[in-house]
This record gives C-alpha cells, structure tokens and sequence, in this order.
C-alpha cells in the first residue's frame, strides 16, 4: 500500500491498512460532509434570529460517544442573532465574513477571519453578522 493511499484513506474516515484499524483522527472540512456543501439546518434553541440570518448551514464532522463534545462547521448569511443563556461553551475559528459580539453588559467585540474566540455557556447577548460567516467550532455541554 502506498502512503498517498492512507492518507485518501484516512481523509475518507476509512481504515487503510492490513489491519483495518480504526481511524483515530478525524477530517473537518469546511465544505461539508464529503465536501458537496454544508446541509441546511435550524437555529439553536437559544438562538434567535431577529434580522436576517435565515439561512444557517452546518455539519457535525465529529461527535464523542457521550454527545457532550462536538466539532464541526457553521455557516450563515447576513444578520443578527439574539442569544439566550447559551447551553453550551463553544469555541469558534473564524473562516470567512466578520463578527460583533456583544454581551448583556454592554462589551463589543469584533472578529474577523482567521480570529479565534470562545463563548462561555450562559451567554446572553447578540451576534452580528455585517456579512455571511463560515466558522469551524468546538462545543461542549456540560
């Protein structure tokens, strides 16, 4: 077996060698599951869209056998998402577009690609969208 064959292998999530192990890493690709796109999906719970923001698409790539710890990649148009009490902490890397976030207390934020940042569990505030955003996130419930 060739290396370049391991490595297609392993991006696919498939066992590559004569033992047929399991894979122990895990590809997030931004285009989506298989890279044909991002599915369309809804809002979180604690999420509400109060201007634009109608289209959210996503994937989860990974999900840890208790389904307390996920990973994958989130992407929107335009608009403003009111968040309350987040239930989740959730810690984001930011591929495309931009970013305000501002708590309950009145502190603003901006990110823009490539700027990492982290929402605690309990948040309460919103997320501005100027322009449609692509992120890879992690999220942890508690």
């Amino acid at each position: 077996m060739h290396d370049e064959d391991k490595i297609v292998g392993a991006r696919n999530g498939t066992a590559s060698s004569s033992s047929e192990a399991e894979v122990e890493f895990v590809r997030i690709d931004l285009r989506g599951p298989d890279g044909l796109g991002l599915p369309p999906t809804v809002h979180d719970p604690s999420d509400t869209a109060v201007q634009g923001a109608q289209h959210p698409r996503a994937y989860t790539a990974y999900k840890d056998p208790s389904g307390v710890f996920t990973a994958g990649v989130w992407a929107c148009d335009a608009g403003v998402l009111e968040i309350e009490d987040l239930a989740i902490d959730e810690a984001c890397y930011l591929i495309e577009g931009e970013v305000i976030i501002t708590d309950r207390h009145g502190n603003s934020e901006r990110f823009v690609a490539g700027d990492a940042f982290l929402l605690k569990r309990g948040f309460v505030g919103t997320w501005r969208m100027p322009y449609p955003i692509l992120k890879y996130n992690a999220m942890f419930k508690r």
